[in-house]
């Protein structure tokens, strides 16, 4: 881990100016140490008062940081073994965004915890799940599916930044944040996936990318869907017809982030798919240029990986 420490100080020493920190080439992955204070704006209902929208949102969170983690440490199982020092660059890119990523959402959780919700047995499920994957290349492939999932939340957020009106600007911050350096790394994971399966057939390893896509989703879904009842219940909320109602029409009707999400992650399913295809150039450069705008006031530190995000991941 010493070499992505290493890294990371190199990445911060390169960055010229503010504009090259926000990133110049839609290929850069810029790790950003940007900070929100997101315990320090603790709010319920921050999502337009709505529980329904918060709740949401906040559910998503909580996968977050084990997630992060698992992600960093399929990665970097296969640094050191492939032979493009291009990707193995790329890697170390991805991991330290990560790291901020799951700093920041560590702050995120624990703002949850403060307002009275048990993170805790929200977290759970999740790291037991993670943890029933113990082949690295299993690992991978599911780190793959996971990433997709992002991108594509990512990618609606991004194309819909209205998606987040009414939002506190701490957490649309966040989200803006986080969404734009998803898809810059988006296509890292399924490289290593390519490399590190060079010598199967593509057809075993789209039924390898299917297989991981079908393995993900059903647990997630169930464990976001848990999620939703501990976190409404906490705010005495009755998890029943009206609320699940409520809920899904929020997110499937209007204004209907998850329904802009379901086209891009069934791409996933095709044999050709590729994340380079779908061409986000110039909604990576929309979301610096929003970003440059949101922090341009605020002072920024040099990119320098978290060390308790990152040692937890080696």
């Amino acid at each position: 881990m010493s070499e992505l420490i290493g890294m990371a100080g190199h990445m911060g020493e390169s960055t010229k100016s503010k504009r090259a920190e926000i990133g110049d080439d839609e290929r850069d992955i810029i790790p950003r140490d940007f900070r929100f204070d997101i315990p320090g704006n603790a709010t319920r209902n921050w999502f337009a008062g709505d529980i329904a929208k918060t709740s949401m949102i906040d559910a998503m969170s909580i996968f977050l940081p084990e997630g992060e983690r698992f992600f960093i440490r399929s990665l970097k199982h296969y640094s050191g073994k492939l032979k493009d020092k291009a990707l193995s660059k790329e890697i170390n890119g991805y991991a330290v965004q990560e790291a901020f990523h799951t700093r920041e959402h560590e702050d995120y959780n624990r703002a949850i915890a403060s307002l009275g919700y048990d993170v805790a047995e929200m977290e759970r499920p999740i790291g037991q799940a993670l943890g029933l994957l113990k082949n690295p290349l299993y690992r991978l492939a599911a780190t793959c599916a996971i990433e997709h999932l992002t991108a594509s939340f990512s990618s609606a957020l991004l194309r819909r930044p209205h998606l987040m009106d009414g939002a506190h600007p701490a957490y649309r911050r966040l989200w803006m944040w986080h969404a734009l350096e998803e898809l810059e790394h988006k296509a890292v994971a399924l490289d290593v996936l390519n490399a590190a399966t060079k010598d199967i057939s593509s057809f075993k390893r789209y039924w390898l990318r299917v297989w991981a896509m079908n393995a993900v989703l059903a647990p997630f879904l169930l464990i976001f869907l848990r999620n939703v009842r501990i976190y409404v219940r906490a705010d005495g909320v009755k998890p029943g017809f009206r609320f699940w109602a409520k809920f899904f029409w929020a997110n499937f009707g209007k204004p209907g982030l998850l329904r802009h999400t379901a086209a891009p992650l069934l791409r996933y399913y095709t044999p050709w798919f590729d994340p380079r295809n779908g061409d986000d150039s110039k909604l990576i450069a929309r979301g610096r240029e929003w970003l440059d705008r949101e922090f341009r006031p605020v002072a920024r530190s040099r990119a320098e990986p978290p060390s308790g995000a990152v040692a937890a991941a080696g």
